[in-house]
This record gives structure tokens, C-alpha cells and sequence, in this order.
């Protein structure tokens, strides 16, 4: 069966493994992305490792062995493996086997997020994910966890949702009422495109006779990281971040998790509501777009039609993310996702 998407491997790019807070000094937990078994783990020291989930000795999974020091230590043999993932001592001082390592990758914190960086060769990130001004600015919200996704679909196919301006007047319907595409730039992984929306949320303010309305600016943090940061005009001025982080399971199974920030207003009550209208919003324009994305077929060239929007420049932007088909990190079967239990159900959030 011919693949459903015709991209040679994941995309190349930073990629959210877990939130900063939820591994405390000490913790080893295991994840499941880029189609591999992976093991996070926080140091004694407070830095922040991600290795290959198998022991190079047995193959035992490291995810049930224990953090000592700055080490994490195999549960079956005793085996202790540095941030480097290099093997630095066996019980009873025996000699080290040359072979004893096993794959670190590279991870940055930013927003509150451990992020690691995939590339199929093994190359090291050139690029950074930049810190998000809302995440620390003290006249915003800071960002809140919002609900999450597991859904069949591939990165760059998700993001090009953010393109396409024809489908939000029809799909999402109750939200906006016509989308314009003010521009579109890009700058190596970086990309912004810039709307402006007519929605139809905020009936109160419509009823009082004004138009809701305001620009919608999208930026892409390479192919894992979405803000989509928005001003809308609804009799007062109102300032709405979100932040979707995309984490590739397997070749068509993508982890998504939202993040939502406002711009504080006069009162924290109306703040609180602000965030939460921003969460429900989102969690009904996903749930409209979820069985498109899961269901859709990647058409190459697609008969596009006047005021379709962005998508073409989007997509030659997004060849970057790739290279070549027969590299070592191809991914593997998308039927792990759907027999294995991996990391949402290993926290113990549901997987839809």
C-alpha cells in the first residue's frame, strides 16, 4: 500500500517531549515519537535527558530504571548511563564494553516545554526555538494547558490549515465570517503569515452595533510549534495567544497539545473568562477539523482556486524540513501507535 503522504521522512525540527514541570529532579519517564521508544530523564542537577528507551547491554527499557545523580541506571543490570548516554560504570568495577552507549538527543527548555530535536542522520539543531514573549511577560496570562489530540495526520498537511483561508468561512462557520491573507514571510525555519479575520463570536458586542474583527498573525517555529497570535476588536481590544506543539508518534500519527495566553484585562474574573472562551473556541474548531485532517487524501497539486490562500509558498517553505528516503531513522510502521501503549496512555490522559 502506497504511503499516504509523500514525504520522505518526519520533517527535521524541535519537537515538544513533555512539560517542564511535570519531571522533577529524580524522574525518568518513558515517551513514544519519531516512531522510537524514548526515555526522558531529570538529573539530580536539574538538566534534562533524552536517550534511546534500550539498554545496549540486554535491551531492557531504561524507563523503569532510576535516576543516581546525574546518571540514569538500567533496573536489569545495574548499568549507569551518562547525559551523553555513554555507559560509566558496571557493578563490581568490570571493564566497560567499547560498544556500552546508547543515542542522547539533543533537548532545550523553552516555554515551560522539554523540546527535543529530530533529524533522520543524527545532525545537531542549527536553529532554536525562540521564548515566546506571553510565556513571560507579566502583563499576560502566561501560557495554560488546554486540551490535547492524537490524531491521524502529519505535521506540514495540520499546518497548512493555517493557509488555506477559503475553508474557515465554511468549515468553521460560527467562528469567523471571512479571512483575508495580508502576507506571508519567511526567514530559514521561520514563517509568518498574516490574516485578518471577521468572526462571529462576541454577539454582544455585534448586537451593539460594531464589528468584531481584528488581524490574526500565524507563526511556524519550524513544523512542531504553531502561535497563532490574535487582536480582536470587540467594542474593547483583546489580545489571544495559542500555541499548538506537534510531536510526530509515528508516520501519520501526531501527538497535539495547546497552550493559551491572553493579555490580562481590568479584572482577573474576566481574564479567567477571556481564557476560557479562547480554550472552548479552539477545542470546537479542532473537533471540526480533526475528521478533515484524519480522512483527507495529500494531493500534490491540487486545482487550487482564487482566494484558496498561501498554501503553494507554504509548502515549498516547508521542503526544508526534509532529506533523503533511505536514511537510518526511517519510521516505522504507524501500527505501533494503535497496538503499543505509548506516552499519553502512559501518563494517563486518554488518546482521543
Amino acid at each position: 500500500m502506497a504511503p499516504r503522504f509523500p514525504f520522505s521522512t518526519l520533517p527535521v525540527g524541535w519537537y515538544r517531549i513533555a512539560d517542564s514541570k511535570d519531571l522533577k529532579p529524580g524522574q525518568v519517564k518513558s515517551v513514544r515519537c519519531f516512531g522510537k521508544d524514548l526515555v526522558v530523564f531529570r538529573a539530580r542537577s536539574g538538566g534534562v535527558t533524552l536517550l534511546d528507551a534500550f539498554c545496549p547491554h540486554m535491551g531492557a527499557h531504561l524507563g523503569l530504571g532510576s535516576v543516581q545523580g546525574d546518571n540514569l541506571r538500567c533496573v536489569f543490570h545495574g548499568w549507569l548511563f551518562d547525559r551523553e548516554g555513554v555507559c560509566t560504570a558496571l557493578p563490581g568495577d568490570r571493564r566497560i564494553p567499547p560498544r556500552a552507549h546508547t543515542r542522547a538527543w539533543p533537548t532545550s527548555e523553552r516555554n515551560g516545554q522539554i523540546m527535543a530535536f529530530y533529524h533522520p542522520l543524527g545532525e545537531a539543531p542549527s536553529w532554536q526555538v525562540p521564548t515566546l514573549p506571553e510565556a513571560i511577560d507579566p502583563a499576560w496570562t502566561g501560557l495554560r494547558r488546554g486540551p490535547r489530540w492524537r490524531m491521524r495526520t502529519h505535521p506540514q498537511d495540520m499546518l497548512e490549515n493555517g493557509m488555506d483561508l477559503a475553508h474557515f468561512p465554511v468549515l468553521h462557520h460560527k467562528q469567523t465570517r471571512a479571512a483575508e491573507s495580508l502576507d506571508l514571510t519567511t526567514d530559514g525555519p521561520f514563517l509568518v503569515h498574516r490574516t485578518f479575520q471577521h468572526y462571529q463570536i462576541f454577539k454582544l458586542a455585534k448586537l451593539l452595533g460594531g464589528e468584531v474583527a481584528g488581524p490574526l498573525d500565524l507563526h511556524l517555529y519550524g513544523l512542531g510549534l504553531a502561535v497563532n497570535r490574535a487582536v480582536v476588536d470587540a467594542r474593547v481590544q483583546l489580545s489571544y495567544t495559542l500555541a499548538f506543539f506537534l510531536t510526530p508518534v509515528e508516520e501519520d500519527v501526531v501527538d497535539v497539545i495547546a497552550y493559551f495566553a491572553v493579555r490580562k484585562v481590568y479584572s482577573r474574573a474576566a481574564t479567567f473568562l477571556l481564557l476560557r472562551k479562547a480554550m472552548l473556541e479552539a477545542r470546537r474548531t479542532i473537533g471540526e477539523d480533526r475528521p478533515v485532517w484524519e480522512t483527507k487524501a495529500y494531493l500534490a497539486r491540487p486545482a487550487l482556486a482564487e482566494g484558496d490562500g498561501r498554501i503553494m509558498p507554504y509548502r515549498r517553505w516547508a521542503q526544508q524540513f526534509y532529506v533523503r528516503a533511505d536514511c537510518p531513522d526511517d519510521l516505522v510502521s504507524t501500527a505501533a501507535a494503535l497496538t503499543d501503549a505509548p506516552a499519553i496512555a502512559r501518563e494517563g490522559l486518554p488518546t482521543s
